[in-house]
């Protein structure tokens, strides 16, 4: 009996502990704050360092718009082509007041919709990308799922009220860590205003003026908070984005990251009110800040080696980790000293820079903590390269191999047979002898 209750015990503690992806570290029994869904999280690592209810379902409203600019950027090639407005457009909510006949660059078209949050920007961006926004949040959900964000459904891609728009404090966080790895989102989630000059001409046409300021308080606002007993202003130097959002059953949502000391954080905070979410966003962040770092384990550089390869033109591959590896750590915890590192070169020529060409796996003592992917800093190619790459040389060459396959079951098959005849006949032989 004591057996089976230490079983359903062990039952019991398994599913608490996988049910939710949200975790945290420290003690975070000192974090006061009004938001009642939250999360802040290490950019580099994506450890998740405080959480509250962070699983929990919650509207997203235009914090959206990050996860729709990262899919923007990631399916258009080149964000200076142009858009031409080709119908007029009636979207509630902020907007870039976007007329019929106006063209604007892709990439104006995402200022507009991470400054300024613009609804109409995100229906012109979506339908450009995929045709409509329905099919646009096809894509959304797709990707989401990718990264690991398995409790979000978007029906749109500006975060418009919506019963079945919607995610959860962590998965949000996640996708805005994900985002945040684009340089141009980073470039313009921190910009402070931007202007749109009236112009007309055949592939850029703007019919009045239009300044636009970002909506994020933490880059520009000098209005005051109430923030550990002292009145300050919002503006926070070490917060470079990264985006806003607000209606009334979401409430007050605020996005941001923060750098300090080689360390960015994600915080993620939702269903707030009025300036509070300021207040509570820069508790989570400065939380982290006070609690956490991060230390470097793997740097790239110091991984980047070369190996002789025989029978090819470069004579030579090089080769380095994907990308530097760090571990987030307790402030007063020191970061061990057993870690150990091993090799795996695997790979078929020819090779093309960027290609994967083997792992690299990272040891804390026996356990193994991380494999990297080996990616090639150059290409690679064979010097009998016409007849391993040649389409035709290589069909003949298989083609051939079959016949002479065929043709070796064939023998091989007469033998047998052959001996098969034989032995019948020495049987039948051996019996009219007796």
């Amino acid at each position: 009996m004591k057996k089976f209750l230490s079983f359903i015990l062990a039952c019991l503690i398994s599913i608490t502990t996988f049910s939710s992806p949200v975790y945290s570290f420290a003690d975070s029994s000192d974090v006061s704050i009004s938001s009642p869904n939250s999360v802040v999280l290490d950019y580099e690592t994506g450890k998740v360092l405080y959480e509250k209810n962070g699983d929990k379902k919650i509207y997203p409203a235009s914090t959206t718009k990050i996860w729709t600019a990262y899919l923007v950027i990631k399916n258009v090639k080149n964000l200076d082509e142009p858009v031409e407005i080709n119908k007029q457009l009636y979207v509630d909510g902020s907007s870039m007041y976007l007329e019929k006949g106006e063209i604007f660059t892709v990439k104006e078209l995402l200022q507009g919709l991470l400054i300024h949050s613009s609804n109409d920007a995100a229906e012109v961006l979506a339908e450009y990308v995929s045709g409509s926004t329905v099919e646009f949040a096809k894509l959304m959900n797709k990707e989401a799922k990718a990264i690991g964000a398995n409790n979000t459904h978007f029906n749109n891609p500006h975060g418009l009220p919506d019963k079945n728009h919607y995610t959860t404090a962590y998965d949000i966080a996640l996708m805005a860590r994900q985002s945040m790895s684009n340089e141009v989102i980073r470039e313009i989630v921190s910009t402070k205003s931007v202007t749109f000059e009236k112009r007309d001409t055949p592939t850029s046409r703007c019919f009045t003026t239009r300044v636009f300021y970002n909506t994020n308080k933490f880059l520009t606002s000098t209005e005051k908070i109430q923030y550990k007993g002292k009145n300050i202003d919002i503006k926070y130097d070490i917060v470079d984005g990264i985006k806003t959002g607000y209606t009334d059953d979401a409430g007050r949502c605020l996005l941001s990251s923060a750098v300090k000391n080689g360390m960015r954080v994600i915080s993620a905070v939702f269903k707030d009110y009025g300036t509070q979410v300021y207040v509570d966003s820069r508790t989570l962040i400065d939380y982290a800040f006070d609690n956490y770092y991060t230390q470097t384990i793997i740097n790239k550089a110091d991984y980047t080696k070369s190996k002789r390869v025989l029978f090819t033109k470069e004579k030579e591959l090089l080769y380095e980790p994907a990308f530097n590896y760090k571990v987030v750590l307790e402030k007063g915890n020191p970061v061990s000293k057993d870690y150990t590192t091993k090799i795996n070169l695997d790979y078929d020529l020819p090779i093309k820079q960027g290609d994967k060409v083997g792992t690299l796996d990272v040891y804390n003592g026996k356990t193994l903590e991380k494999t990297i992917n080996l990616v090639a800093k150059n290409d690679l190619n064979s010097i009998f390269g016409f007849l391993t790459e040649n389409t035709t040389v290589k069909y003949s060459i298989r083609l051939a191999l079959a016949l002479i396959t065929l043709f070796i079951l064939f023998v091989i098959s007469r033998i047998i047979k052959k001996r098969r005849i034989r032995k019948r006949k020495l049987r039948y032989s051996n019996k009219r002898r007796r």
